[in-house]
Formats: structure tokens, C-alpha cells, sequence
């Protein structure tokens, strides 16, 4: 879903975790960075994507149902506590299967050395 991923994408970039962003910050941050949107959302001739607003309030809207995002101030949207909580998680599972497969490439390196 594209709109879901760039609004999340854009809200991480923008790194507004107490206030939260506001949504025409959100749409700003996609128009300048992600490349699917980007012509859609500069008026240009080209309508291979075109920018459907309803679609983007709408799935600003879900993500907020499904508890992803946290509207505040009544139109401000920031991570929930639980998606926090979800991706930082993620983060360390992540670095730690990192780990994990380095210390098995030093092993390995190692043995066929002797």
C-alpha cells in the first residue's frame, strides 16, 4: 500500500515525537522525497500516479483506527507507544541477528584459517 508506507516513511523523517506532524508537513515530506509521488504531487503533465487526497486522509485516518499513529491536537499525527514500542523491538532483534551473523563469519573465518 503506498500511501500507508510513505505516510509512515514521513512521519519517521520528521521526527516530531512530542507534538507530532501536522498533515500538510506529512504530505510535504512525500512530495519532496518519495519518487512515486513526486510527480504526481507537482501538477506536472505526467498522470501515471496521480495524488488522490481522499485516499491519503483516509489512510491517515486508519492508521490511526489501527492504532499505528496518534492524532493530537486535532491534527498532528506522531507514532503510537505501542508502534514505538513495536519497531524498536524490531531494531534490536535486527542488530542482534547482525551480530549473531558476524560473530558466525569470525568463527568461520577463523577455522578455515588454522
Amino acid at each position: 500500500m503506498p500511501y500507508r508506507s510513505a505516510i509512515l516513511s514521513a512521519v519517521e523523517d520528521l521526527k516530531d515525537h512530542q507534538t507530532g506532524s501536522p498533515a500538510s508537513a506529512i504530505r510535504g515530506r512525500i512530495k519532496e522525497y518519495d519518487p512515486v509521488f513526486a510527480s504526481a504531487l507537482d501538477d506536472s503533465e505526467d498522470d501515471t500516479v496521480a495524488w488522490n487526497e481522499t485516499l491519503f486522509q483516509t489512510t491517515l485516518k486508519s492508521l490511526v483506527t489501527k492504532g499505528t499513529l496518534v492524532q493530537i491536537n486535532g491534527s498532528n499525527y506522531k507514532f503510537s507507544d505501542e508502534e514505538l514500542r513495536a519497531r524498536a523491538e524490531g531494531l534490536r532483534a535486527r542488530a542482534e541477528s547482525m551480530e549473531d551473523q558476524r560473530r558466525r563469519a569470525a568463527t568461520a573465518t577463523a577455522v578455515v584459517g588454522v
